[in-house]
């Protein structure tokens, strides 16, 4: 029996090695949890949540864009936080970016309860323009203006190669002569048809040309001007396949 026991023991122990996750209470799996003592600036405002997971946490707080708050451990696409106030919870990785400048005495705000939409977001507005999800890990949509659907961007690389087979050619003269932009390339991706097709970005909102460069470039520069989102809003944008 004791041998029997001693057995059932250390096979359990060995399946504990060999997990390569665990899994959350709510049904998330996430990495090891790795200490940090960073600073992170908050790219988007984002939530706060009490777990780095979607389903079934509670949201703790918010924090506000431009924010620099202290990170103090990351896991599998999110980062562990620590405010000015004392709160301590997870934010998505994407919403942040890791940076050398002070901490800020964070402006958070307590979310209130969840309340029923009944009017449908007009998006029409903001067609041209990348959308970060902010209740989620700041996933990056591309609102085309052409077909009006939202593209995922997903990873650098990806989303480089779907904003490139989204582009419109012009020439060199009309992309560093042009002035006021016409309204067919406004929120376009132009690809430099004379220059080895260097990819510029025409943003709606103030109306300037954005050079992408290399695919980390592009990707921190469309993160940079993008939108925040919330779920219900997205889930009204058509999504490409």
């Amino acid at each position: 029996m004791t041998k029997k026991l001693f057995l059932g023991l250390a096979l359990l122990a060995m399946m504990a090695l060999i997990m390569p996750a665990s899994v959350s209470a709510s049904g998330c799996y996430h990495d090891p949890i790795y200490e940090r003592n960073w600073h992170g600036h908050v790219d988007t405002s984002a939530y706060v949540r009490n777990n780095p997971c979607m389903e079934g946490t509670e949201i703790l707080t918010t924090v506000v864009k431009g924010s620099v708050i202290k990170i103090i451990a990351e896991t599998d696409g999110w980062y562990k936080v620590k405010l000015s106030d004392g709160t301590i919870g997870w934010v998505g990785a994407r919403l942040m970016s890791v940076t050398d400048k002070p901490l800020t005495s964070t402006t958070t705000t307590k979310t209130e309860p969840k309340t029923t939409y009944k009017s449908t977001p007009n998006l029409s507005p903001y067609i041209g323009y990348i959308f970060l999800q902010v209740e989620s890990k700041g996933e990056a949509y591309y609102y085309h203006p052409i077909d009006g659907k939202g593209y995922y961007l997903g990873k650098p690389a990806d989303a480089f190669k779907i904003m490139r087979e989204l582009s419109l050619g012009a020439t060199h003269e009309f992309i560093h002569n042009t002035t006021y932009w016409p309204s067919h390339v406004i929120g376009r991706i132009l690809l430099d048809v004379e220059d080895m097709g260097k990819a510029y970005y025409i943003y709606p909102k103030d109306l300037k040309k954005y050079y992408l460069g290399k695919p980390d470039d592009a990707f921190q520069i469309m993160r940079e001007l993008g939108l925040g989102i919330s779920n219900h809003d997205l889930s009204y944008l058509p999504k490409a396949e």
